[in-house]
């Protein structure tokens, strides 16, 4: 086993950030720098990094707690998990420090914010049901059903396949104004950049997402509203900037 895979799983974080924190010189073993991704030998392997300690209030981000769910709403610019030790807070970090038996089952992009689910360890829900709304680029004016296949092989960027029988996207039209429109997203076993990619294939890529086509924008225009999971719901308290940037359209 390389050391960076031995650090990953000492610190529950990625190989890749493991590799990384050897490069910049941060782990030590048995006291001297690791300064080779090399297989690793025994002793005491330690990372030296200043890790966040300062979680914020729960009452910032909690919705509603249950036995077996709880819902938090999660901001925009915020990562829903820590992808290195010395990242600021993120809403994993609230979820361990609050709720230490629970674990994340749905996230969002750094630049998306609303309904995030945490279910307690050993809990299985059997139906997981998330809708979202959208600011998009154009006159979205018809309801309609996307099951196209989606490769996500690529690590930043997913590409829609022509294929029918991927997840399932039902869009449907909220309101219009000049050159914007609000769509409805509703998806029961979302995978990664499903929703932006879907809707930038179907011509209305979501304002602010420059990855997928959309205009500038200060941020992703999208927002998890309710998210379902078994028999708990929950609908977002924060809608953030998404209506107040479509109003300017209207």
């Amino acid at each position: 086993m390389k050391f960076s895979k031995k650090l990953a799983e000492k610190y529950n974080i990625s190989v890749r950030s493991a590799k990384e924190y050897i490069h910049e010189g941060a782990v030590f073993l048995n006291g001297s720098r690791v300064k080779k991704d090399t297989e690793a030998s025994d002793g005491e392997l330690i990372l030296h990094k200043n890790l966040t300690e300062n979680i914020p209030e729960l009452s910032d981000y909690l919705i509603a707690a249950y036995d077996n769910v709880v819902f938090f709403d999660k901001p925009v610019f915020m990562h829903s998990e820590r992808h290195r030790l010395d990242d600021p807070v993120t809403m994993q970090d609230i979820v361990s420090k609050y709720f230490p038996d629970f674990s994340l089952i749905s996230r969002l992009d750094y630049s998306t914010d609303g309904v995030m689910a945490a279910v307690r360890n050993g809990y299985t829900p059997k139906n997981i049901k998330k809708i979202y709304l959208a600011v998009v680029d154009g006159i979205f004016e018809k309801s309609t059903t996307c099951d196209l296949m989606i490769d996500s092989s690529h690590r930043k960027y997913v590409r829609i396949i022509g294929d029918h029988g991927g997840n399932l996207t039902i869009l449907s039209p909220v309101a219009a104004g000049k050159t914007l429109s609000v769509v409805r997203a509703e998806v029961v076993s979302a995978s990664r950049h499903q929703i932006r990619a879907t809707l930038a294939h179907i011509g209305y890529p979501i304002s602010g997402d420059t990855a997928y086509g959309g205009q500038e924008a200060e941020r992703i225009m999208l927002h998890c509203s309710e998210t379902y999971v078994d028999n708990y719901a929950c609908l977002s308290g924060l809608m953030d900037n998404i209506y107040r940037f479509f109003n300017t359209d209207i």
